[in-house]
């Protein structure tokens, strides 16, 4: 069996540290002090996608996958990828709707699903081991109706900035939410890694 470590890295940024390294939204809290074999985009927002952190993570052999409005609105060069698209034959892309973005996706991938800054996100129709949602207040009600209908084994609560207490205390209660409803949930540190 395949051990799949997850970092958090700060915003919706994740380091998947499977048979390759993958990065989900490169927009870092933190040093990257690796390589990635692939970089996923969920959409063109500047807090998913920081050119200079993605300029310290790429080499010649990187492959970028992200919406067309990631490259509309970046210089950067990679493949096209929207909602029921197989990357690299094992991640799914699939369909949400990030508030105020001209295109968004989310990514699942053994088990990880990364559903962005959306409250409302598909069902991957395989197992989720480790579900990271963000954790707006004024969406709490979806969270929790998505974990009650996708039936994560745990979900985690990211996109808030720890720093700010308010942020730290919302994440906080829903993690808490989740627990109540029966879910397994953790607040975690950015940098903190979780196994799979």
């Amino acid at each position: 069996m395949i051990i799949i470590k997850v970092k958090w890295l700060g915003n919706s940024a994740l380091l998947v540290d499977s048979e390759q390294k993958i990065v989900i939204d490169p927009s870092f809290e933190i040093e990257a002090d690796f390589e990635a074999d692939i970089v996923l985009i969920t959409h063109e927002h500047d807090d998913h996608i920081n050119l200079d952190d993605l300029k310290t993570v790429i080499t010649e052999e990187t492959k970028i996958y992200a919406p067309q409005s990631v490259y509309d609105k970046f210089e950067i060069k990679g493949e096209v990828v929207k909602a029921g698209d197989l990357v690299e034959e094992e991640i799914k892309v699939l369909d949400v709707d990030c508030y105020n973005s001209e295109e968004s996706v989310a990514y699942y991938y053994k088990g990880l699903y990364q559903t962005a800054d959306a409250s409302n996100y598909s069902d991957p129709g395989e197992e989720i081991e480790l579900l990271f949602t963000a954790c707006f207040n004024d969406h709490f009600s979806d969270y929790l109706e998505k974990v009650i209908k996708l039936n994560p084994k745990m979900a985690v609560p990211y996109h808030y900035d720890p720093e700010e207490r308010q942020e730290l205390l919302q994440a906080k209660g829903l993690s808490s939410k989740f627990e109540q409803i029966g879910c397994k949930s953790r607040v975690i540190e950015i940098g903190e890694e979780i196994e799979i």
